[in-house]
């Protein structure tokens, strides 16, 4: 007798889980809804072997695994800045762990003009990214699919590049590393990185036909001249402005943020059920950021107390 009423509540929660429910949400170019709708700010297209950012542009870099965990050693912006110590770059790692060419899967309502409907709630008012140079490093993880899905690929990669390309043209392929063959998975590495090569060399052909710049790694962007710094306090000053960047771009509790549990008293002060404690936390990271990397500047030599 029961049963019909037990039917009924499963499909009611079903209904209102679907409401709320990621896979709703269009991935499969999250990153081009990151970035303020000006195009082209900076300059035009990076030819190939003539990377030279403007002073204060943005570099934004783009990947899954690999790209993520540089934000940890900070060793890519640290060469960049000393390289480019008048330039005041401000450098954004955009990686997540997951991310493919098909598919940048965000917390529902990541970056997007509509938020959740039910009352009270706000969408996501973050700062978006500025524009300026997008690295993008694909293909790693996209290799294990092996040679079938190769021509998926450059499809994906391609309807990527041009939704990134209408916010800028200043792009550069960075190659994706191939797998280690020490130790003994040496013989598993040697197989993919036979196929891994395969999908490097179509990198290189989409990068070529559609006027992008492609290096083999992030590093081979830089030039060898080198100024003088105070390295390891420099780096200190990169790896601060990386956790701040890091709170603010993927930050904890996301649904009790901008997502589908704005509504609930834990996501409100307790004295004031109108007042959004955590946005306002939230909107203290970009000034906090901005005084970091003043820092930087200063430590790297281009400063204006330099």
């Amino acid at each position: 007798m029961r049963f019909p009423v037990t039917v009924a509540l499963i499909v009611l929660a079903s209904g209102q889980l679907r409401a709320f429910d990621p896979a709703n949400q269009d991935d499969s170019q999250a990153l081009v809804r990151h970035f303020e709708p000006r195009p082209n700010p900076l300059g035009s297209p990076i030819q190939q072997g003539s990377f030279d950012p403007g002073k204060g542009e943005t570099i934004s870099l783009m990947g899954g695994a690999e790209v993520f965990q540089m934000q940890d050693s900070g060793s890519f912006e640290l060469i960049l800045h000393r390289a480019y110590p008048d330039r005041q770059l401000k450098v954004r790692n955009l990686g997540w762990p997951a991310d493919t060419v098909y598919r940048q899967q965000r917390p529902m309502y990541f970056y997007t003009a509509e938020g959740d409907t039910q009352k009270g709630s706000i969408a996501d008012s973050r700062e978006k990214v500025a524009p300026g140079t997008f690295l993008l490093q694909f293909g790693k993880v996209e290799s294990l699919d092996g040679l079938d899905a190769l021509d998926g690929f450059v499809s994906s990669y391609e309807a990527l590049l041009q939704g990134l390309a209408k916010v800028s043209r200043r792009i550069v392929l960075v190659q994706p590393s191939l797998y280690s063959n020490e130790g003994p998975a040496g013989a598993l590495a040697e197989e993919r990185n036979n196929i891994l090569s395969l999908y490097r060399e179509k990198i290189r052909e989409i990068a070529v036909e559609n006027q992008f710049a492609v290096v083999d790694s992030f590093t081979e962007l830089v030039p060898t001249r080198i100024a003088s710094a105070d390295v390891e306090s420099l780096r200190a000053a990169i790896l601060r402005k990386n956790h701040l960047w890091d709170q603010y771009y993927r930050p904890t509790n996301w649904a009790f943020l901008f997502g589908d549990r704005q509504h609930v008293p834990s996501s409100r002060d307790h004295r004031d059920a109108n007042r959004r404690w955590f946005v306002e936390e939230i909107d203290k990271l970009p000034a906090l950021i901005a005084e970091q990397e003043e820092m930087i500047w200063n430590l790297a030599g281009g400063g204006e107390n330099e």
